[in-house]
């Protein structure tokens, strides 16, 4: 290349060897198989779980609004604790460890060819289980469906095009000092209209498992029932938890609570995000543009149906994790031996 060469061509063959994204690339691969960043990432997804835990998942809106602070409720709002192991800032901790995992598998696995060292299948075998777990707990996180319904004794669900569930029976177990003990609900399943399974009692630690579905005994509540009436004569009923907008409040039904042997209805009244009032209302009390007719209260089960495709991969992975284990501590033992 000569001196009357383009200054542009003197610029393009200068850059023949990009040694600087060479380095670039080398220190994110150093950085992605850090065990340091391993320990940060999973200190970060096991506090972000706890705290997770300590805030029911799933739950409508105005029932934050109803059982926290204006502060908390905002604070679950802005970090997505009602859905949270869906949210942003739990898969994007999740994902950054799958790819530290996956750099610190692929650089054993090279090191270890290049060095010609003895085959360890087990630590392999862990890593790519761990691998297969954050891949079933993303699937899940994407694509898992659940609902919840409330029934009293004698109640049907719908839980599948499939399958629906009759309420047999329930009971409400205590302990001598009066702490929950059990609660069992005895269902029936029929599928395509057809009778399946004539009795099943799905208690806490017991679900009941059908073709890709899982129902769990979740809850069990005394829910409040109000009759009212509207201006125009019609009437409409409503249940604990829901609620009306009135101007600049909202009216939520809270409660019921029985007094003088009359039941009566618990409602708090927000305005924004902040608890303004509470107000107790019997038959013949007028609340925004509604009067109460009746107030009653029953016992429901509450029973949630869940189809999780990331759960086969979680056992897959379980298995691939427990074998690791077992033959990474025989090769141990072996070592030793010799």
């Amino acid at each position: 290349m000569n001196r009357t060469s383009p200054p542009i061509l003197h610029a393009l063959f200068a850059r023949r060897r990009p040694w600087g994204i060479v380095r670039r690339v080398k220190a994110i691969y150093r950085f992605f198989k850090s065990v340091r960043l391993a320990i940060v990432l999973i200190l970060i997804i096991i506090a972000l779980a706890l705290l997770a835990t300590l805030v029911p998942q799933g739950r409508p809106d105005e029932w934050y609004q109803g059982h926290y602070s204006a502060v908390v409720y905002r604070l679950i709002k802005l970090f997505s604790f009602e859905g949270f192991f869906s949210s942003v800032y739990f898969l994007v901790p999740v994902l950054l460890f799958a790819v530290n995992l996956a750099v610190c598998t692929v650089d054993r696995l090279v090191v270890r060819a290049r060095n010609h060292a003895r085959r360890r299948f087990g630590p392999d075998l862990v890593h790519i289980g761990l691998l297969v777990l954050i891949a079933g707990g993303i699937v899940t996180a994407a694509t898992r469906q659940e609902k919840t319904w409330q029934l009293s004794e004698g109640e049907e669900a719908a839980i599948s095009p499939r399958y629906s569930l009759h309420l047999q029976s329930f009971q409400y177990l205590q302990y001598d000092n009066g702490s929950p003990k059990d609660w069992i609900s005895t269902v029936s399943i029929a599928r395509d209209g057809a009778p399946e399974i004539a009795s099943y009692p799905i208690e806490v630690n017991h679900p009941l498992r059908l073709s890709g579905i899982t129902v769990y005994q979740s809850s069990w509540e005394n829910q409040g029932i109000l009759d009212v009436t509207q201006q125009d004569g019609s009437g409409t009923t409503a249940t604990t938890g829901e609620g009306f907008q009135e101007g600049d409040s909202f009216w939520y039904f809270a409660d019921v609570q029985r007094i003088n042997g009359v039941w009566r209805a618990v409602f708090d009244q927000y305005k924004g995000d902040v608890r303004a009032s509470t107000r107790m209302v019997g038959p013949g009390d007028a609340i925004g543009p509604f009067t109460v007719k009746r107030v009653s209260a029953r016992m429901v089960t509450g029973l949630k149906a869940v189809q999780d495709p990331g759960y086969v991969p979680f056992l897959v992975a379980l298995a691939m994790i427990l074998v690791g284990l077992g033959l990474t501590f025989i090769q141990k033992r072996g070592d030793t031996a010799a």
